[in-house]
């Protein structure tokens, strides 16, 4: 088994990071699954996923991937 888990990956991703900032371990991954299971968050991925899926600019000014099309970087 590998980790993390495809079938929650998302959602173990967050919780890793935000682990360095709580206490607790449980703490990090209920926060995470507030995230992932936001419907604005939800959409916001699928709006800048299919924005990159067509090449184009997303629109976020924070975005890596843009700033590294823009930039050449």
């Amino acid at each position: 088994m590998s980790y993390p888990p495809a079938d929650d990956r998302l959602r173990h991703l967050l919780a890793q990071r935000i682990n360095c900032h709580v206490d607790t371990w449980k703490l990090a991954f209920f926060i995470a699954g507030a995230i992932v299971d936001d419907s604005d968050v939800q959409d916001e991925i699928e709006r800048i996923g299919a924005a990159h899926a067509r090449g184009q600019h997303c629109g976020d000014r924070h975005c890596p991937a843009c700033f590294k099309a823009v930039t050449g970087a």
